[in-house]
């Protein structure tokens, strides 16, 4: 993590550790596939677990529930019902989270440019957790906090479909939880630009989130 999450490195020594907690405890309660001519090496493992850490490191969700294993291929694929090719896709009829290593890797070499896979992806995960009925099990996202994102978040999918988008990928404007995902992105990655251009949008997720990367050393609220 010291060499490949700038989100890791920005934070102070206290938080490191805390960090690092988190991510060592996701990894235990995860498991990992791949092809089977493909090796899925520990710093992958660690690399890939740091982006569901980073979501999570002002919440009490320190694993999935539901979705117990993350598949990593060494190219994007596709499904045999279908033309179309992935880099990533979160799986809920297998569970599964599935991985285009390569795209993984290039998303925390560059950590500017609000792209990156797996916090996307870990994004797709915790909304389709919460949002199962008869939960035995505690929401990751507050609520009211999730209900006030979402509000904001709605005017944004009207401005992305206008085409008056100014900040956040265009792909946001799909539906709701592709919009959820690349906030995050631009969260993480884009923070000030995202908070100067849509700071009530910001606002939400600082709130949701319980951390501010404004304060890139010190996030925890």
């Amino acid at each position: 993590m010291s060499e490949n999450n700038a989100y890791y490195t920005g934070l102070r020594l206290s938080c490191q550790k805390k960090f690092r907690i988190k991510t060592l405890y996701f990894l235990n309660n995860i498991d990992f596939d791949s092809d089977r001519n493909f090796k899925v090496e520990k710093s992958m493992k660690i690399l890939i677990a740091s982006a569901f850490a980073q979501i999570t490191f002002g919440l009490k969700k320190d694993k999935l529930k539901v979705f117990k294993l993350i598949n990593i291929t060494p190219a994007p694929y596709s499904y045999s019902h279908s033309d179309l090719i992935f880099n990533g896709d979160t799986n809920f009829a297998t569970k599964t989270i599935n991985l285009c290593w390569p795209v993984v890797k290039a998303g925390f070499e560059v950590s500017d440019n609000a792209l990156n896979l797996a916090i996307h992806e870990f994004g797709h995960a915790i909304i389709l957790e919460d949002s199962r009925k008869n939960l035995r099990y505690r929401r990751a996202l507050n609520v009211k906090a999730f209900s006030r994102w979402k509000h904001f978040a709605l005017i944004k999918l009207e401005k992305i479909r206008a085409k008056k988008n100014v900040v956040l990928r265009d792909y946001g404007g799909t539906n709701i939880m592709e919009l959820f995902s690349v906030c995050l992105e631009a969260f993480f990655e884009n923070s000030h630009q995202f908070h100067e251009k849509e700071t009530n949008l910001y606002n939400s997720i600082v709130e949701l989130l319980k951390q501010d990367l404004r304060n890139k050393q010190s996030p925890l609220l």
